[in-house]
């Protein structure tokens, strides 16, 4: 299952408040849905600086979604407590949170060469809708992606979390000097997932 839905622009629907039904009660029930049937896997979209509350990415898009960063964090926080479950764990059943950066509409997909995963949400940067797509197909299968939450975004585009808003509002080049030591690169999807770590295990 992959739930890629967000939240409409605020001033678009008016007095709804989209991001909690959609972005948190949508996450969470969709989880228990794959729980309770027994799908193995449950991949969703996030976003991005969705812990970094302080970052101007995270006020900017919480503020035109309408409280979008806050329920997709909480949606996030929900589904890894109900597959941290040991009988969901028994069951053999997975989650991956995928947190892209700033969405774009180039319609080719540039593919592994051309992305850089990370943990931590440190780093970000732009990636195309249909990388979004190639990427949730290419993980539902991976086990490296099982039960873990990273980040993705075009290399050439990454910038530090307090630098990437107005980096990817005015498409700017150049990635980045900073290393997180968690950056994971390939050729191919196996390689770029190689060292992506499970929630459930201590980072370093």
């Amino acid at each position: 299952m992959i739930f890629a839905a967000s939240t409409l622009a605020k001033w678009k629907n008016p007095g709804v408040d989209d991001a909690r039904a959609v972005d948190y009660h949508g996450v969470i029930n969709a989880a228990k849905c794959c729980i309770k049937y027994n799908i193995p896997r449950c991949v969703i979209v996030s976003s991005g600086a969705v812990t970094r509350p302080h970052s101007l990415m995270y006020k900017l898009l919480n503020f035109v979604g309408g409280g979008i960063m806050e329920a997709q964090i909480q949606g996030e926080d929900g589904v890894r407590k109900l597959y941290k479950d040991p009988e969901v764990i028994k069951e053999g059943l997975y989650y991956t949170l995928i947190r892209p950066g700033g969405l774009t509409y180039d319609p080719v997909s540039l593919g592994p060469p051309f992305l850089e995963v990370n943990h931590g949400d440190d780093k970000s940067g732009r990636l195309s809708r249909a990388d979004v797509a190639a990427i949730c197909i290419a993980w539902l299968e991976n086990a490296s992606t099982f039960n873990a939450t990273f980040e993705c975004y075009e290399l050439n585009t990454s910038k530090t979390v307090d630098n990437v808003g107005l980096s990817n509002i005015l498409r700017l080049p150049n990635p980045t000097e900073y290393k997180s030591r968690r950056e994971g690169r390939g050729e191919m999807w196996a390689e770029l997932l190689d060292g992506l770590k499970s929630d459930f295990v201590q980072l370093s």
